[in-house]
């Protein structure tokens, strides 16, 4: 072994084998070494190291690591579980400890086993337990810990603390954080949160070295990620990115861990372990799973999802239902915000005046006919709603810009100069299919050209 450069790494894999480091115990004793997959040979080894070329690979040490190692003995059998029956198995776990509808146990089985094939997917799921006090949120938060695949389990972490974290090296991990209201204040914290869900993402930190020169580092920020805290996420682009799951004060089968239960939970993460490293080498997984009414955002966020409920038809079931309300609940959220109503309204006016040149004063009468709107008696550019309370001219000017596009000009418009919206056609179009603004019937020959009028028409059917 002269020679050889000498590492310590958790996790390695390459066409031909996978290794994890676990602790591995011979009687009383045990030390570090990894669990390797070989294959060829289609079964399970355990070595003291790796030799990769001109470089000495040793296991990790559980000193090294937050999370209890995964403990394996001479009499563990070493091989990967049905992954149906893993499934149920988690499922029960959940079952007996989180009171939640049933379906909601389902997304946390996934999001669970998610955790341990988190490299076979270009986008993570982040799920958020949000209640009140006694609500289930930090139990439940200790469960994911103690089945995730290799968590940093906290309280408010640092960024530094994540920072270390996920700089280690190479496996993707899980983060797991109670308490995380606040995020939006930590900006080092929220890049790594906000970035995190795609893979291959890295956020930039800039340390200081001894001799005073500054350094950039980048760090990767890909990972699962559960939370808990009694708020929203209000970080804007954050908050998209969260499955958010209510939590209230409930009557679980049992509200406390004991030493039998992280026993047993200790045997349940091994065969997780196991089966992770089988389907991570196997070529044939995740399965080419169509879900044609799942896209944008939502596919992000459960396409991964479904995919691990997929070895599982009947769970597989539960959680595409949940999923298609999910989806039915935000085309609704959409349709009924402010830039829902506004994009139907600007629909409306291009379709009577046959134009795409709209006038200011007409898209705000508009909008307090639309809305139900009461003049401000002191402030005529303000109006009252019931859905959106006081509204300016100002913020639908700045909406009309963000959201569809338009640019303004002054124009004679019957005897007047006017403030006109001037749109076009395909931001529009791209706005009403994003708000769900399926009405577009007296449109169709205003907006142009047959390429948009075909959008149009998938659009009507959507």
């Amino acid at each position: 072994m002269k020679g050889k450069n000498v590492s310590h790494k958790t996790f390695y894999i390459d066409g031909e084998k996978i290794a994890e480091t676990i602790l591995y115990k011979e009687g009383f004793e045990g030390r570090p070494a990894f669990l390797v997959y070989w294959l060829k040979l289609g079964g399970f080894t355990v070595e003291d190291y790796l030799i990769i070329g001109e470089e000495k690979i040793k296991p990790t040490p559980p000193s090294k690591y937050p999370y209890p190692p995964y403990v394996f003995d001479f009499n563990d059998k070493l091989k990967a579980p049905d992954p149906k029956i893993l499934f149920e198995k988690v499922l029960q776990e959940f079952r007996r400890y989180v009171d939640v509808e049933d379906e909601i146990r389902v997304l946390m089985s996934s999001t669970t086993m998610l955790s341990y094939v988190q490299e076979l997917f270009e986008t993570i799921s982040y799920i958020h337990l949000l209640g009140d006090n006694e609500s289930g949120k930090t139990h439940t938060l200790l469960l994911f810990a103690a089945l995730c695949y290799r968590p940093l389990y906290g309280v408010s972490i640092p960024s530094a603390d994540l920072y270390t974290f996920l700089g280690s090296d190479g496996h993707i991990p899980t983060i797991i954080e109670d308490e995380i209201q606040g995020v939006e204040r930590d900006s080092e914290k929220a890049k790594i949160w906000k970035v995190g869900y795609k893979r291959g993402a890295k956020v930039p930190r800039i340390t200081i070295k001894t001799n005073g020169e500054r350094e950039i580092e980048y760090y990767p920020a890909y990972c699962l990620k559960i939370s808990a805290g009694e708020k929203l996420i209000q970080l804007k682009g954050l908050a998209e990115r969260f499955i958010t799951v209510n939590m209230v004060e409930g009557d679980p089968e049992s509200d406390e861990y004991t030493r039998e239960d992280y026993e047993r939970f200790q045997k349940l993460r091994k065969e997780l372990l196991l089966w992770r490293m089988e389907t991570l080498i196997d070529s044939t997984w995740p399965p080419n799973l169509e879900i044609p009414w799942l896209k944008k955002r939502m596919k992000e966020l459960y396409k991964p999802l479904l995919i691990v409920a997929s070895v599982h038809p009947e769970h597989y079931k539960t959680l595409e239902r949940f999923v298609k309300e999910r989806v039915e609940e935000r085309i609704k959220e959409r349709r009924d915000s402010f830039e829902g109503y506004l994009t139907q309204t600007i629909m409306k006016l291009i379709g009577e005046k046959e134009s795409l040149e709209i006038p200011a004063e007409d898209i705000w009468v508009r909008l307090k006919i639309d809305l139900n709107g009461i003049d401000h008696p002191s402030k005529p550019n303000q109006m009252e709603t019931e859905p959106f309370g006081i509204i300016t001219k100002q913020k639908v000017g700045r909406r009309l810009r963000e959201v569809l596009g338009s640019k303004t000009i002054s124009k004679r418009v019957e005897e007047s100069v006017k403030r006109v919206h001037v749109f076009e056609a395909r931001k529009v179009l791209k706005a009403a299919k994003k708000y769900h603004v399926t009405d577009v019937t007296n449109v169709t020959d205003i907006l142009g050209d047959i390429e948009l009028q075909k959008g149009l028409e998938i659009l009507e059917k959507a």
